[in-house]
This record gives C-alpha cells, structure tokens and sequence, in this order.
C-alpha cells in the first residue's frame, strides 16, 4: 500500500473510532429513561407522586385520589434481560390477606421486540394479577415460562423478585420467606457446557478417530441446540451489549457467560477461535447448503478486494445505532432469529435469503465477507498472537543481552 493510500486510511481509521466514541457519550447522556413520561405511557390519566422517603427499598409511588378499584401504589424495579436492562412498574395494594399484585407493566427494555411480542401475545403478565408481594416469582414454579421467550421471561420475574421482595421488608417490615436467587442451572446448561467443552477438545486433540467423528459431529449438535432449541447465538448485540456494560446475572444467564467465556478462553489462553465452525449454528446451515448445491464458486474479485471493508462498515454503522440508542439489539442485522425463530426486524427480512442463496454458490459466504463476530473474533486471536510474538521477541533478546554481557 502506497502512502498516499495509507493516510487517508488512517484518517477513516481515526475519524470512525471518534465516531463511535462520540456516540458512546451522547447515548449515555441522552438516552437515559424518562419515567414520568413512561409511566403516563402504561397508566394514562394517573395522579402519581413518589413517596418522599423510600427507607433504602425500591421506587414506591402513590396513586393521588384513587378510586376504590385502582391500586394504591406503582413499584418500580429493573431485572437484566438477554439484552441490556428492563424495567418493570408494579401495581400493588395492601389487603387483609396481605399486600397484593395487579399488575406487571414493562416500561422500558432492551429486548429484541418479537420476543417480547411473544410474552404478550401469551398472556404472560396477566399471571401476576393476585398475586403475594412475597411469593418466590420464579419461572417454572410459580411462574409459567413460554418457549422462546425465556431469557426475557426470566428477566422480568428478576425484576420482580428485586423490587417487591425489597419492598416488603423495608416498607412493610416483613421478614424474608421467599426462596433466595438461586442459580439457574439445568439440562440445557449443562448441555450448553458440554458443547463447550467439545470445542475445546476438537482444537486441541489432534487427529485422533474419536477427535474426527467429534468435529463432524459438533457443529450438527449446535446446529440443533445453539441454533434452534436455545436460540442463544452470539450477534453483534451480544458485544455492544458488553460494550454498553450490560452483563446478564451470571446466575440466571449462565448459557450466556458459558458461550462469551468459551469465545474468551479460546482468544486469550489458547490463540484461537473456538466459537466459529464449532458452535455458531449458522456456520453449519451454511456448511450443509454447500454440501447439498455441490456448487464451488469463486466471489466476485470485487469483494474479496474490499470484503473485510464492507463488514468493517457494517459494524461501524451497527454499533453507532447500538450507542446511540443505549439498545442492542437496535443495531443487530444478522439473520440468527430469522432463520431459528422465524422471527426478525428490518434487514433480517432481506439479508438471511440474500446470505442463504450467496452460501449456494460460495463456500461460507456470510462468514468470510459479512459477519462481525467472526471478525471481532478472528482479528482478537491475531492481536493476541502478535503480543505474544513481541513479548517472545523481547525475552529472547533479553536473554541474548545476559549471554553477552556474560562473555
């Protein structure tokens, strides 16, 4: 590369992280909730004030000049959901048998809207009408869960736990009789870990017979399980959801810090990528469409020339919509809940039959010129690896110096 070509490479360089820095700031700043305004949104023509002193518990507001069938009071309180921070607004009202629940309304999120959609449609928050402010609020046992819509379910009921539980020992001076968080770990994580561990094994066992059927047969498994039993693929909402600082309760989102530590341990301790071509499901559609079409194209010189550009863009104009709405999944446009939830917004619609038919004709062809975890993923081991060569380089002309000096 000429150096009339390397400087204004260096300014685009410069001027996106700028970019992304300033947009960092001015989501930060701008894009905090708005709860009067979120809350005239789920309770239209109510008279709500805050109580003046809260004794340490939750957002408690009183309901001015109820009527004998409205609720006393609006508790506030915030669960972690798969995508960032949710809050939740809780219509309760002390009875003879104790204070009750009206209703659950969720004011703000950072879910993927189908999901939420989903929750709706069934009905999921009409389930808390009636019931005690000290009941445990877990999923599958005293709350009904929905396929699909999990990790979201899971984050509302976090949100209830936190604000009403709280509520009840500093308001109303209750001591604790619910179950205390507990740690969400079943089959499915278990299954989770073991995928994980397969990857581990098929990169640094060799090519042992065992070793061969396991990496045939691994990246089928997450095909199934990753892809469309869990639905749990790692997007680039995943890490602006990191950037954001937006980390799920390791108890209650454990699926999520198995697949984030398998990609960490992979890059930092072992110099290599253990989520693509092992765990990401899409990487299997797109290996067994190959196979099926037989077809063995050659890209366009066009993008293999300005492929690695393209999806640099791609992620640049993702994570600007990502920090500037403070939403990750504002800023996802790959086609993982088309294609395993049948559900999607915006470019998913165009983007997962554009990249389904391209994959046709070119081997892998959304993950060599499209996808940004793989990018991120892939330029983090060589990043790791030209630290580790420098740090090699400089301890062996240290020890060069001392065998010197020792002559």
């Amino acid at each position: 590369m000429s150096k009339r070509q390397q400087i204004p490479s260096s300014l685009i360089s410069l001027a996106a992280w700028l970019s992304l820095a300033l947009a960092f700031v001015v989501g930060q700043l701008g894009n905090q909730p708005d709860y009067p305004a979120l809350l005239a949104k789920s309770f239209p023509g109510a008279q709500l004030v805050e109580q003046a002193d809260n004794n340490g518990g939750p957002v408690v507001l009183e309901w001015v000049n109820r009527q004998q069938d409205q609720p006393q009071v609006v508790i506030l309180g915030e669960g972690q959901g798969y995508g960032g921070p949710l809050q939740v607004a809780v219509t309760a009202s002390r009875t003879e048998e104790g204070a009750r629940v009206h209703g659950v309304h969720l004011i703000d999120h950072r879910e993927t809207p189908p999901y939420v959609e989903r929750l709706v449609k069934k009905q999921f928050f009409r389930q808390f009408a009636g019931a005690s402010v000290t009941d445990d609020f877990l999923l599958d046992t005293d709350i009904d869960s929905f396929s699909g819509a999990t990790v979201t379910a899971r984050g509302i009921s976090q949100a209830l736990r936190g604000s009403l539980h709280l509520g009840a020992v500093k308001h109303l001076g209750l001591e604790p009789s619910w179950t205390l968080d507990p740690w969400v770990f079943g089959w499915e994580e278990a299954g989770m870990l073991l995928l994980a561990l397969g990857a581990v094994a098929v990169s640094v066992g060799g090519r042992s017979k065992p070793m061969s059927w396991l990496k045939t047969a691994l990246p089928l498994v997450s095909l199934l399980f990753v892809g469309f039993y869990t639905n749990a693929s790692i997007s680039i909402g995943s890490l602006g959801s990191i950037l954001l600082g937006y980390l799920p309760s390791i108890k209650q989102h454990p699926i999520w810090w198995i697949l984030m530590g398998t990609i960490v341990l992979g890059v930092v301790f072992m110099g290599r990528n253990l989520y693509c071509n092992k765990l990401c499901p899409y990487a299997a559609v797109q290996s067994l469409l190959h196979k099926i079409t037989g077809i063995n194209m050659k890209a366009p010189r066009w993008l293999n020339k300005h492929g690695r550009g393209l999806v640099l863009g791609m992620i640049w104009a993702s994570l600007m919509l990502i920090f500037l709405s403070r939403h990750p999944s504002m800023g996802a446009y790959e086609p993982f809940s088309m294609m395993f939830a049948l559900e999607g917004v915006g470019l998913q619609w165009y983007i997962l039959p554009l990249s389904l038919f391209g994959t046709c004709f070119v081997p892998d062809f959304w993950c060599r010129y499209f996808c940004p975890v793989g990018l991120t993923i892939n330029e983090s081991v060589k990043l790791r690896r030209k630290w580790v060569n420098r740090l090699s380089q400089r301890r062996q002309a240290g020890q060069s110096i001392v065998v010197q000096t020792k002559e």
